[in-house]
């Protein structure tokens, strides 16, 4: 490429300076100047133009319905359109974890891992304050749905939609506040260059131990049982761990809260929504939409 741009460049000030001359009087491969013509280097030129417009076009052509709506879909969800607009590389990583679950579990698998990348990478950038509002009004939420354990266990394995889960229609307003505030205020705070730090896994698995344990109520053999079971568990001692784990951060002073919060809201960015979901689906009465 290097060559082909100086003999270009060779060529081209070969012209300079010529005197004008009537081309269609001289041969076709003598120039102005009386020189024979050299057209290796405009076949390496055009070669390359070709080239270069035939990889551009395979990119276009290359990209995936998903990926040629995606713009037009995130402006349902104002918020993180207006910050994919100002982060590239945050939209890159919005579009890349959407268009996954997305193909694995559809548009209900594709919102929810939205949902997750704005906490994971946007919402854990918040202040202490908001983090504390955040989580209060989860634990909320959870305790409106204790009374339908289906319910419970599927929000806590799958998030929720803004059609699902009506007995708490309120909680879920106030939830949806909260989180829009936080991820306002992360945002801010990311742009203007607060930096976090990535937690080990050993620090991640002393929180939940931790977690699990009190202040307030310590899990029970079965509760941890259900967790381990995860997809698999009994739903009332699954949602009955999740509500005593949230007490325990809650009841925890506001800065501590939000320290363990920013460490938990990492793990959100490896959740696999559309495997949750096909499981969740093919239970009946849970409350989740899924078509």
């Amino acid at each position: 490429m290097g060559t082909a741009k100086s003999n270009a460049l060779r060529l081209e000030l070969r012209w300079i300076g010529c005197r004008p001359c009537d081309v269609r009087r001289m041969p076709r491969q003598i120039d102005c100047c009386g020189h024979q013509m050299d057209r290796k280097p405009l076949l390496l030129v055009s070669a390359w133009l070709v080239f270069a417009t035939g990889l551009i076009g395979l990119g276009f052509y290359n990209r995936t319905a998903f990926q040629w709506t995606f713009d037009n879909n995130l402006a349902r969800y104002p918020l993180a359109a207006s910050i994919a607009a100002q982060d590239p590389d945050l939209r890159e990583l919005f579009l890349r974890r959407t268009e996954a679950a997305f193909n694995k579990g559809g548009w209900r698998a594709a919102n929810g891992a939205l949902k997750a990348s704005l906490a994971a990478e946007v919402e854990i950038y918040a202040d202490d304050a908001h983090l504390n509002a955040v989580l209060r009004a989860r634990l909320a939420v959870l305790l409106k749905l204790a009374a339908d354990p289906p319910a419970c266990k599927a929000y806590v394995l799958a998030g929720a939609e803004a059609n699902e889960f009506p007995r708490a229609r309120q909680e879920f307003a106030a939830l949806e506040r909260a989180n829009r505030a936080a991820i306002e205020n992360g945002f801010d705070r990311k742009m203007r260059g607060e930096n976090r730090t990535s937690p080990s896994d050993a620090e991640i698995a002393d929180i939940y131990d931790s977690l699990g344990s009190g202040p307030v109520d310590a899990l029970t053999p079965a509760e941890l049982a259900a967790e381990a079971r995860d997809l698999d568990s009994d739903a009332e001692l699954r949602c009955r761990a999740r509500i005593k784990r949230e007490k325990n951060l809650a009841a925890l002073d506001d800065r501590d809260a939000a320290r363990i919060e920013r460490i938990l809201l990492t793990t959100l960015a490896g959740v696999d929504i559309a495997g949750a979901l096909s499981k969740l689906c093919r239970e009946q009465g849970n409350g989740l939409v899924c078509s």
